[in-house]
């Protein structure tokens, strides 16, 4: 309704303006008349229509205020999932830093909740993850549907503090479950690796026990096998990877890949940390 009364506002101010030019190429008394009557009916409706838009724009701007308050006063922005007083999921405002608060879900019924929701993969039709290394830093989604928390707010997050992490795969209809009692990901001028994977605990294990670095790679940023880079394009798979420019591009890999498809991961401050 606002971009019609917008545009309608535009077509009548043109219209007036060329009603006026006409003015002055005639010299007829009577069609002069008539003209300035047209050109002053023109602007009455021009002045209501603009009285119009501005009660509108006044009430949404209002309405939009009023959202604010009640999303602020029903969800006050958190630092940690942990600050949820409440036992029931959903969406809460995360404050990270200096940055706007940024929403995020937390989950209050895995394992006594408190876990906040990183990424989150149900294969959905649009597309969600076929994105570029910048993408991956900022984040992308909506946090009740799939999407990435962003590497940047993931380190910031969890560098130099007590986290856990876990791992949900759910597969032909069975869900699979590994925990990792420390995670922390380092910054980005190494491509935000995993700097600590603690031990695992559950049936899925995604990270073996070994001291590798494991780097975050994309389609777009990565040193793998050039038959990886398809893979990764195929199947939207962005993740932590080991370098490895000669491997990575055997059936097992793209498996892998195929895997995250189906993925959700979870952090939670671990218990007694500070």
């Amino acid at each position: 309704m606002l971009f019609y009364n917008f545009f309608l506002v535009v077509f009548l101010a043109v219209t007036v303006t060329a009603e006026q030019e006409d003015l002055n190429s005639h010299r007829s008394s009577d069609l002069t008349a008539t003209r300035l009557k047209e050109v002053q009916e023109q602007l009455v409706q021009l002045s209501n229509q603009l009285n119009t838009l501005n009660s509108q724009m006044a009430t949404l701007m209002a309405a939009v205020a009023n959202d604010q308050e009640r999303s602020c006063t029903r969800n006050p922005a958190i630092t940690d999932c942990s600050e949820v007083k409440e036992q029931r999921s959903g969406i809460y405002p995360l404050k990270v830093c200096s940055e706007p608060p940024y929403n995020v879900y937390c989950n209050q019924t895995f394992e006594d909740g408190s876990w906040m929701v990183i990424y989150n993969r149900f294969d959905g039709p649009d597309h969600t993850f076929n994105q570029t290394w910048e993408a991956y830093r900022r984040g992308f989604g909506q946090p009740d549907g799939e999407h990435f928390i962003g590497l940047e707010r993931l380190h910031s997050l969890t560098y130099g503090r007590s986290y856990e992490v876990a791992f949900i795969l759910n597969r032909d209809g069975q869900e699979h479950v590994g925990i990792y009692d420390r995670f922390e990901i380092d910054n980005g001028r190494d491509h935000f690796p995993i700097r600590v994977i603690g031990s695992g605990r559950g049936g899925l294990r995604l990270f073996p026990e070994t001291t590798e670095l494991r780097r975050f790679q994309t389609y777009d940023r990565n040193n793998l096998h050039p038959l990886a880079r398809v893979t990764m394009i195929e199947e939207e798979c962005g993740f932590w990877f080991v370098d490895m420019p000669h491997g990575h591009d055997s059936p097992g890999f793209q498996r892998f890949c195929a895997n995250l498809r189906q993925l959700k991961v979870m952090i939670r401050k671990r218990p007694n940390a500070s």
